[in-house]
């Protein structure tokens, strides 16, 4: 068996089984094409699951937030949810995925007070509200193989490890897979991305509005960066959403976040110069049109961390970073389509003993796949996604993927 679908197995089979329950009066179909409700509907049950394979990363550009390759990796999911009250429901789902074994991804309690839906409350580890991408849920919403570079690119900032100094930071410069820095956990792990679309963070979140206006507000342990189940600096993160749809088939979104990031370990190894900085701040836009066969969405996030400055050359300025991606997809003929996404990350300069540079290594992407619907339920994609970096061992590099996912 190969080590990279060992995990998700447990889920792969729970997904089966209930494809098979549901088959068994879907006429015509060989497994439903929607949650199976049981128990009149006070019960929902859901699942995906996902294979994909692709050619060798020897760069780390497809590497996520768990330290596993995006392009070689089976995931799973199982979701449940359990309708006790017209207004109230309780809502859980199990992952799997290679490198990272069997975990929960979300459980909370969802209130929704009035029978016309304007108000919802949600509690426990809940969905983001920040950005577009990590906010849609089903799987099969992302018509390519990769994920945007701003969602999933480990750039070299860690949580529980600071860089004393400038030089230690430009050292890293495009080695976001293996990061070592001298205060704080001493030990190599991966950086983490801009925003987590793996991981859901903890806490309360209020939504009020319409289909055509609405507006989100969360208060989270963790950060956009690092979500978390339990606090470990003692802060926490306001993040909120306005999104506007004056059309169906246009859509607008503003969202902004702050929190602190930094764990409570990494701020005492070392005496902080002045007012200790901790800060994860952002702010994005996000759009999206559709007209007949096309689909085109982008969004751009202006983000910082704050560190504290130490050492000299010391850490003075936030750690900023611009991202942005563009994606479209055309439908050429019913079940088959075509997709295209470009994105970039653009990082601050920092003035280092030897001059100025950027902290980290300004990368991009261009990916260009074909998605296939074998059935409904099943899709199959392909990609193709060119990678340039001007920092790291590795600068250019071309990967190739393709993936099976099912979905109920």
């Amino acid at each position: 068996m190969l080590p990279w679908t060992r995990f998700p197995l447990i889920v792969v089979a729970a997904c089966v089984a209930l494809s098979c329950y549901g088959a068994r009066d879907a006429s015509g179909q060989s497994w439903p094409t929607e949650p199976v409700a049981l128990l009149d509907g006070r019960l929902l049950l859901a699942a995906d699951a996902s294979l994909t394979y692709g050619t060798a990363d020897p760069g780390w550009f497809a590497y996520t937030d768990y330290a596993t390759d995006a392009l070689r990796r089976a995931r799973a999911g199982l979701t449940l949810e359990v309708r006790a009250a017209r207004w109230l429901a309780f809502l859980a789902e199990v992952r799997a995925e290679s490198g990272s074994g069997v975990r929960p991804y979300a459980w909370y309690v969802r209130f929704t007070p009035d029978e016309t839906g304007l108000v919802t409350v949600q509690a426990g580890r809940i969905p983001p509200v920040f950005g577009a991408y990590a906010r849609r849920s089903y799987p099969q919403d992302n018509p390519l193989v990769g994920d945007p570079l701003l969602y999933q690119y480990l750039t070299t900032i860690r949580a529980d490890s600071v860089p004393a100094s400038t030089d230690d930071l430009a050292r890293q410069r495009g080695r976001g897979w293996l990061v070592r820095y001298p205060v704080g956990n001493l030990g190599a792990y991966s950086g983490l991305p801009v925003v987590s679309s793996s991981r859901w963070d903890t806490g309360v979140q209020g939504r009020v509005g319409t289909q055509a206006l609405e507006a989100a507000v969360a208060v989270t342990t963790g950060t956009l960066s690092n979500p978390l189940v339990a606090n470990d600096n003692g802060g926490w993160q306001l993040a909120g959403r306005a999104a506007w749809r004056p059309r169906p088939f246009l859509s607008v979104g503003v969202s902004a976040a702050r929190g602190a990031f930094l764990t409570a370990e990494a701020l005492a190894s070392r005496p902080a110069a002045g007012r200790p900085g901790r800060d994860q701040q952002a702010f994005g836009v996000d759009v999206e049109t559709s007209w007949d066969r096309w689909i085109v969405r982008g969004e751009f996030v202006a983000n910082r961390w704050r560190v504290p400055p130490l050492d000299a050359p010391a850490i003075t300025d936030p750690l900023g970073v611009r991202a942005a991606y563009v994606e479209t997809r055309v439908r050429l003929r019913p079940g088959l389509y075509v997709a295209a996404r470009a994105d970039r990350l653009w990082f601050s300069s920092i003035r280092t003993s030897s001059g100025e540079t950027t902290w980290d290594a300004d990368v991009s992407r261009v990916e260009v796949g074909l998605g296939y619907t074998i059935r409904r339920g099943l899709l199959l994609k392909s990609s193709v996604l060119s990678h340039w970096r001007d920092g790291g061992r590795i600068r250019r590099d071309t990967l190739a993927g393709i993936q099976l996912l099912f979905w109920l």
